[in-house]
């Protein structure tokens, strides 16, 4: 009786194109998705973190280390752009973003 009760479980998930796996897999799959979402956390901390620097660092360069840095990563800019117009352009071109799915 048990091997068409297993059999009828197995054809019941094949027609809903799912698979049955042992409760094992089942926990280690929760673990494995418990880090994934830890990961995803630290990694948009970190992203946070590294643009707070990146502001402050584009914030304190001369108008020529901005226009250079620029030139460098082939942006286009005015070369009568202000400062602070230099390094909101500079921020805005090589911070990092978190890509959505």
């Amino acid at each position: 009786m048990q091997k068409f009760k297993n059999w009828l479980i197995d054809a019941l998930l094949k027609k809903d194109k799912l698979v049955a796996v042992p409760t094992s897999w089942q926990t280690e799959y929760v673990k494995l998705a418990g880090n994934a979402v830890r990961s995803k956390e630290t990694i948009a901390t970190l992203i946070t973190e590294y643009n707070k620097v990146l502001k402050d660092f584009f914030d304190k360069c001369s108008v020529k280390e901005l226009q250079e840095t620029l030139a460098d990563g082939e942006v286009k800019f005015k070369t009568n752009m202000s400062k602070q117009e230099l390094s909101d352009l500079a921020y805005k071109e090589f911070r990092m973003t978190i890509e959505r799915d």
